[in-house]
């Protein structure tokens, strides 16, 4: 009976030497911190700044993650750049910060008619979260009024002490 307690503690010992955290000005959701930013860049300078930041522009993999950073878009009421463009093959979406087509990762969620490289020179993908309900749309990679989502793993680590 005592090897169970003795199993028991450690084990609680154990969960509470590990922390999770994210930098200041980072969001945690599930194994991810997120950086919503105040800035406005284009959509070059924007990877630019993810990756000053130690992050990637976000890629958004699945439902959970789209609807936890639509929430937040929602909520500052702000449109954001995000890793999709198709610049290197006209209507060949790809997550630029891993080269992964998106036909390949089984989730999108572009707004209806989208994208349509309206206006052509539309390459680069927004989450909407001023009107569309977050929904993503092409944009031009030029416009240098748009906010931007870096991602970066949580800084999950051991405390000693």
């Amino acid at each position: 009976m005592w090897n169970f307690y003795f199993l028991l503690i450690l084990c609680s010992l154990s969960w509470r030497l590990h922390a999770s955290t994210c930098p200041n000005g980072w969001m945690r959701h599930d194994k991810s911190c997120y950086h919503f930013s105040h800035d406005q860049e284009d959509w070059p300078n924007a990877m630019t700044m993810c990756h000053i930041l130690g992050g990637k522009l976000v890629e958004i993999e699945s439902a959970a993650e789209s609807a936890f950073l639509i929430s937040m878009a929602m909520r500052f009421n702000k449109n954001y750049w995000i890793a999709l463009s198709d610049i290197q093959e006209e209507g060949v979406w790809v997550w630029m910060e891993t080269k992964t087509p998106i036909s390949q990762t089984g989730y999108s969620n572009w707004m209806p008619g989208a994208p349509d490289n309206g206006g052509q020179n539309e390459n680069c993908g927004t989450l909407n979260g001023i009107h569309d309900n977050g929904l993503w749309n092409d944009w031009h990679c030029s416009d240098p009024i748009v906010p931007y989502i870096c991602e970066k793993p949580d800084g999950f680590q051991e405390i000693v002490g």
